[in-house]
């Protein structure tokens, strides 16, 4: 699946992944296909590995999730770019608290994982990517899913198999929207709200 946007005069490749569990099927792999042909990889959190970990050391930018340790930062500011985890901003609730965060920190895009759910979503001007999980997603599809991020006066992000690296389908973001939602709204009445 593939989607574009203008975003001005970036010029970048990036892989971005999240929320691998440990699964290590996949994430040797990709990291050793994408090492030197992007300019930048990215791990949105929860690769329940240690910051030292011989995989994990080759991720430009990795974020703390809710199943790693401590050594990794909850967020990081690069370039015009926000790149966390989702635990912290309540990202099920919605995109205030992390639409809040962009803001402060003057981001026109924002990767992030937590909800193993691959989605791309734009709100007052600024870009969310959810790569999904490496491991799983929630959806009917029962695979992971990673994105490669093109920057070249526009964003072109495409979605990836993490078993097969096939081109996902189109109907994935439409599946995570209504995941999204449906989650939304059983926190809502599980809260009492």
């Amino acid at each position: 699946m593939q989607w574009m946007k203008s975003i001005g005069d970036s010029q970048m490749k990036i892989l971005l992944v999240s929320d691998s569990h440990r699964f290590l099927d996949h994430l040797p792999r990709i990291v050793k296909k994408y090492k030197g042909t992007v300019d930048l990889m990215i791990h949105c959190g929860d690769s329940a590995l240690p910051k030292n970990d011989k995989v994990m050391k080759q991720f430009d930018i990795a974020v703390r999730g809710n199943h790693d340790e401590e050594a990794y930062p909850l967020y990081v500011i690069y370039k015009n770019i926000c790149v966390t985890h989702g635990h912290l901003y309540h990202i099920y609730d919605g995109y205030d608290e992390l639409l809040d965060l962009c803001k402060e920190h003057h981001s026109t895009l924002c990767f992030h994982g937590h909800t193993h759910v691959p989605i791309i979503k734009k709100i007052d001007g600024i870009t969310f990517v959810n790569p999904g999980s490496l491991m799983v997603n929630r959806g009917s599809y029962a695979y992971g899913t990673y994105a490669i991020i093109n920057l070249f006066n526009d964003i072109q992000i495409t979605f990836y198999r993490s078993d097969n690296d096939a081109i996902c389908q189109d109907s994935i973001l439409q599946e995570g929207l209504e995941q999204l939602k449906e989650f939304k709204r059983i926190l809502k009445k599980y809260r009492g709200n």
